[in-house]
């Protein structure tokens, strides 16, 4: 599970990069592309340039960029980590955390605590999900993904009111997210609070329809009620996913 945004890719949290249009990112690919047939060893320029091609999923090419990158800076800690964002991306995830375990210390750790929650999660690996997303979010406490994903994680171990502190964080952080305002339902809903998370949930199912609307008319019942035919989640579905 990832997220994130919550609307990311699942697994890592992304480059600015990914907020690009396809043809934006191509056109940058070009561009990069052509400045560094004038100086081929800027690894600034070489990183950059794999993230451009990880967002258009050329995770091949990116591999190779990155890999020229590792022989010229083998200390720059931003290109394993992108290996390891691309080693998660083709399930590769044995990897992924061996090439994230030595960064958990340095100056991307919260990024790097962050997606090995992610991974442990989609493992199931519950308690070492929390201690990572927990670390992730005390390096960044006020990071949308980060408190998301941790919520998330509580809510799939029934710890309704330990996850709706960070549903909380996510929610104040970006009330207009689909992703949030539905954990945040799900957790005000089993911890009594009918009617807050019925409001809660059908704002999600709003904003996101084709990705909530099922879940919530399950969980509040086809005319919506607030409160008569609302029923308790065992857990909230994945927010991070990409089914929109």
């Amino acid at each position: 599970m990832g997220t994130s945004d919550a609307e990311q890719p699942k697994g890592a949290k992304q480059p600015d990069s990914t907020r690009l249009s396809v043809a934006e990112q191509q056109q940058a690919i070009l561009q990069l592309t052509k400045q560094l047939q004038q100086n081929p060893n800027d690894v600034a320029k070489l990183i950059e340039l794999a993230t451009h091609l990880m967002a258009v999923a050329d995770l091949t090419q990116a591999q190779q960029v990155l890999a020229r990158a590792a022989v010229l800076a083998p200390d720059n800690v931003a290109i394993p980590y992108n290996q390891a964002v691309i080693a998660h991306q083709l399930r590769d995830d044995q990897q992924a955390l061996a090439l994230l375990q030595p960064l958990v210390t340095s100056p991307l750790a919260a990024a790097v605590n962050y997606l090995v929650a992610v991974i442990y999660f989609e493992q199931q690996q519950l308690q070492l999900a929390s201690a990572f997303a927990l670390t992730a979010v005390e390096q960044t406490p006020r990071g949308l993904a980060e408190n998301l994903l941790l919520a998330q994680i509580l809510t799939k171990q029934q710890l309704w009111a330990a996850a709706q502190a960070y549903a909380e964080t996510a929610y104040q952080v970006a009330p207009e997210n689909a992703d949030a305002a539905f954990v945040l339902g799900g957790c005000r809903l089993n911890q009594g609070q009918a009617q807050q998370g019925a409001a809660l949930l059908r704002q999600a199912a709003a904003q996101a329809p084709q990705k909530y609307q099922a879940a919530v008319t399950a969980i509040l019942g086809p005319d919506q009620s607030e409160k008569s035919n609302s029923t308790p989640l065992d857990s909230a579905p994945d927010p991070t996913s990409t089914d929109d």
